[in-house]
């Protein structure tokens, strides 16, 4: 029996949805195969099949499935339509401490909040024949160095990411759980028009590209920045590296921000 018939088949007749198999398929009709394992089949409908792979949901052409396994045979991470791109960076904001201070009028005393990293930055989409428009949200890492406090004896680094997607269980660098989180099947996909999986508008402007990204410097507080090292990872490889340090009065070593 053909794949996409028994598939239907089996929905047809309210068989249990399918957990813990394997998938052979591709991304497009001519591209290669990938094998996909502990993947649930949630659904079946005009001509697709919706998978759940970790927390992430995909849809898959049927012509495009080329087999299903009720067992694990291999593991691997999802490979999709989505077309490689470059980011290039617009303009940058970092603060000079982890607080921001606002006066308050006709009142001798300032306000005090978590000061914010700001990223304008634009992407460039590297389509090829057969592929999808779509891309892979970019995920932004940034390092910072900071004087040293009381709290810690030494100057501390802070780890901060963007989107939420972007988190990584670890609290100093770990490039292997950064290449984990970006192969990971629930990272955000932003389609034509800037509009998300889900149909909502994204952060993608068909125009001008991605709109200012904003990361919350928290932890920081009163110690200024004395250096931050940014990385923007894109379709499944770091693309783009961004380096600063606040001057030659403070003696930062080279990737200081993989210190332990």
């Amino acid at each position: 029996m053909k794949l996409k018939l028994f598939f239907t088949s089996m929905f047809a007749f309210s068989i249990v949805v399918l957990n813990a198999g394997t998938i052979i398929y591709k991304t497009s009709a001519k591209s290669e195969k990938h094998t996909l394992a502990k993947v649930k089949i949630i659904s079946i409908a005009r001509g697709a099949v919706t998978i759940k792979h970790g927390k992430g949901v995909r849809t898959i052409p049927l012509r495009h499935l080329s087999a299903y396994y009720d067992t694990d045979i291999e593991t691997g991470s999802f490979a999709d339509n989505t077309c490689d791109y470059i980011v290039s960076i617009r303009d940058i904001k970092m603060p000079e401490t982890g607080y921001t201070y606002k006066k308050v009028k006709k009142k001798k005393k300032k306000t005090k909040s978590v000061s914010n990293f700001e990223i304008e930055f634009s992407v460039n989409k590297k389509a090829k024949k057969g592929e999808s428009k779509a891309i892979r949200m970019p995920y932004f890492y940034l390092f910072v160095l900071t004087t040293s406090s009381k709290s810690y004896g030494k100057r501390p680094i802070y780890m901060y990411y963007y989107p939420d997607e972007a988190k990584i269980k670890s609290s100093t660098y770990d490039e292997a759980k950064i290449i984990e989180a970006i192969n990971s099947m629930d990272r955000p996909r932003i389609y034509h028009g800037g509009k998300t999986h889900s149909g909502k508008i994204g952060k993608l402007s068909s125009a001008s590209g991605y709109r200012p990204a904003v990361i919350p410097l928290k932890g920081i507080k009163n110690q200024r920045i004395i250096a931050y090292h940014l990385e923007i990872w894109g379709k499944d490889k770091l693309i783009t590296v961004k380096d600063w340090r606040e001057s030659v009065s403070h003696k930062v070593g080279k990737n200081w921000w993989k210190r332990y």
